[in-house]
């Protein structure tokens, strides 16, 4: 069985977004989306833009390791390399091989950064969220088909 179907056979099944990350990063985003009134407005000013930019052109050319170096304790402990390069293979095979992608958009979330980046596949468009706590390091990271909820 196809690593994703595993873990969110519903979402898959139904066409629904395609989340890959961990147990902390889904909960980050759940956290950071609810509960609060206020709105984020997205914007690209932000010092986390050209490391979205950066990680997504990494994980395009297959340079996990410079990825998983951007990762803080949580996520070096809940996504290893090699589930990395799963998690990657898996969106692949979802939406076909990388094309190319656009400008991140930021919305902050209390203390994080949250960078969309969107990207084009050979069947489809995604979008890759990448979370950054304020020291830089990458919270959360999750592939995405395009139209998924904002964070």
């Amino acid at each position: 069985m196809h690593p994703l179907t595993t873990r969110f056979p519903k979402a898959l099944a139904s066409g629904g977004v395609c989340l890959v990350g961990t147990a902390l990063t889904a909960g980050l985003l759940t956290a950071c989306s609810g509960g609060s009134t206020a709105t984020s407005t997205p914007t690209t000013t932000t010092g986390f833009v050209s490391r979205a930019d950066q990680v997504v052109a990494d994980l395009s050319q297959g340079n996990f390791p410079a990825v998983e170096t951007t990762f803080d304790a949580t996520m070096h402990a809940s996504l290893p390399l090699a589930a990395l390069q799963n998690s990657w293979t898996s969106y692949q095979a979802l939406l076909g091989p990388y094309a190319r992608h656009g400008a991140p958009t930021s919305v902050p979330k209390g203390q994080l950064e949250v960078e969309r980046v969107p990207t084009t596949m050979a069947h489809g468009q995604g979008e890759i969220r990448i979370t950054f706590n304020p020291d830089g390091t990458t919270a959360g990271l999750f592939f995405l088909k395009a139209g998924a909820p904002p964070p």
